[in-house]
């Protein structure tokens, strides 16, 4: 499934998300200060439809669970590494399969083998839910996460991962997201 498809795909679902809007945050520190872990900074955004608080909020907690997955494996973790497949646990078999052909801009991939530390500095997650009739149909995760790579770069990739409930529970099935270097 091409991302294309699965903005339209989305779109059908009754699209949640507005393509300008990203999270908005906060500056964090700097690359310089020592940084401890941060949690995910994660709350609904826009709800299309109908949904209880509490049916909201365990979509939020379902959603920022597979994104968390992904910045994990994708992301975060130990280095030097070369293996990032665990990123895309909760990725379905299409959108792996462009995820992987999209490795540089999803994962560490490109330079997991050079590198001795990353840390994990911001995560932003805004979770737009489409939801016709109370029931929800699709997400839209609005994310924005920050990396420090061996203490002297600093890169962000933000954009939006698309979700769909299945048997398995959520899963990314499109995504559009984009990675650069913070002050470059």
């Amino acid at each position: 499934m091409s991302v294309t498809l699965a903005i339209v795909t989305m779109a059908a679902l009754g699209g949640c998300s507005d393509a300008g809007e990203e999270p908005s945050v906060e500056p964090t520190s700097t690359a310089s200060e020592a940084v401890e872990p941060v949690d995910t900074d994660a709350a609904l955004g826009k709800v299309q439809g109908r949904l209880d608080t509490a049916a909201a909020q365990s979509v939020v907690t379902e959603v920022t669970a597979v994104v968390d997955s992904w910045i994990d494996g994708g992301l975060g973790g130990d280095y030097p590494r070369t293996d990032f497949g665990d990123g895309f646990s909760g990725f379905t078999e299409d959108a792996r399969a462009l995820a992987e052909k999209r490795s540089a801009v999803l994962t560490n991939a490109d330079l997991g083998a050079d590198l001795g530390e990353v840390e994990l500095v911001e995560r932003v997650v805004r979770v737009d839910v489409a939801a016709p009739k109370g029931r929800p149909v699709g997400a839209t995760a609005r994310v924005r996460v920050r990396l420090v790579l061996d203490g002297d770069r600093t890169d962000v990739v933000s954009g939006r991962l698309l979700l769909t409930p299945t048997a398995e529970g959520w899963q990314v099935f499109g995504f559009d997201l984009a990675r650069g270097q913070e002050g470059a």
